[in-house]
């Protein structure tokens, strides 16, 4: 394993750090206001090191990719976990109840690194620098057209997978391998039933779709696509659309300390935090010149709390990283 690329770091995913002084966090992902939800990069185990705290998980429930864990072992430093329990006084130490670890892709090579940072895979440029955590392999170069590989990341706002972690799984494809990407759907052909995520055609026509109810196919959904089968070329026939939250929601009143990047700047009154809208205020206070630093993909820290319409009003940013 060896430390390589990303460039926005391995904060990019929706990080919430515990209020000093609560002996419970108040953060929240997926709706759950206030119950306690951590999000972040594994960086140790022994328990689970994730966003500073070391988490006892003896008594939790574990899952990965939507299926159960049996034990830590089953995580890799650098994936993004979400971490749901207690954090204690000294805020070093907690207990989980519930960790869980969804990828953002597992798929072939489909074009190979010309600079050593940038990779396609599933049609999706992955983006790494020197902290992305790599697993099975040293090189970026080393990936070849065909290795299928896992990546742990979250989209930036110019949709490019800015990867915490890569794991080469296989060599080269097996047939029958489930191979799996998320992304927004652009280009929808409802009457030949494809469209495109990155560059990848992704063909519907044998696709059972799950979780649309009564919502049609549209452009702008995001959206986790499943195959069975090799990909021809950059076209996947997938066997399941299956409707994602593009992004985690919070409740109102959650009181959250955001890590990540930014993914939509209007103005630094108006802009989004992975895929969050942050709203400032004449009250916010900008750390360290951030307000002249704030810029789409900057990597940053706002702390504040949700408003009764989902945004995040900031009592404090800053900048991290001024982004690329």
């Amino acid at each position: 394993m060896r430390i390589r690329a990303i460039v926005v770091s391995i904060l990019l995913a929706v990080m919430l750090v515990a209020c000093v002084g609560s002996s419970s966090l108040q953060l929240a992902t997926g709706g759950i206001g206030g119950t306690g939800i951590a999000a972040g990069p594994i960086t140790g185990f022994g328990s689970i090191f994730v966003n500073g705290v070391e988490y006892d998980i003896d008594a939790a429930t574990l899952t990965r990719n939507g299926q159960p864990a049996t034990g830590q072992h089953e995580y890799r430093i650098g994936e993004y976990v979400v971490v749901k329990g207690t954090v204690n006084p000294d805020g070093l130490t907690g207990t989980a109840t519930e960790v869980s670890f969804s990828n953002e892709l597992e798929g072939t090579v489909t074009a190979e690194t010309t600079d050593g940072v940038d990779i396609e895979i599933m049609g999706q440029v992955i983006r790494t620098n020197t902290l992305t955590v790599s697993h099975g392999f040293t090189q970026l170069a080393e990936l070849g057209i065909g290795n299928v590989v896992e990546v742990s990341g979250v989209r930036d706002g110019q949709d490019v997978l800015q990867a915490a972690s890569m794991t080469l799984k296989q060599r080269s494809y097996v047939p029958g391998t489930e191979t799996e990407l998320k992304g927004l759907v652009r280009q929808l052909d409802a009457l030949n039933k494809t469209f495109q995520i990155g560059n990848l055609t992704v063909d519907y026509t044998q696709a059972m779709l799950d979780g649309f109810g009564t919502t049609p196919l549209v452009n702008g959904q995001y959206v986790e696509a499943k195959t069975q089968q090799a990909l021809q070329g950059n076209r996947m026939q997938a066997y399941s659309i299956e409707l994602e939250n593009e992004y985690d929601h919070f409740d109102n009143g959650t009181q959250i300390e955001l890590h990540g990047v930014v993914t939509r700047f209007v103005s630094i009154a108006d802009f989004s935090v992975n895929r969050q809208a942050v709203v400032t205020t004449a009250t916010t206070d900008f750390e360290d010149g951030a307000a002249s630093a704030l810029r789409l993909n900057a990597l940053v820290e706002v702390d504040g709390q949700i408003n009764a319409q989902g945004v995040l009003v900031a009592d404090e940013v800053s900048v991290k990283d001024s982004g690329f």
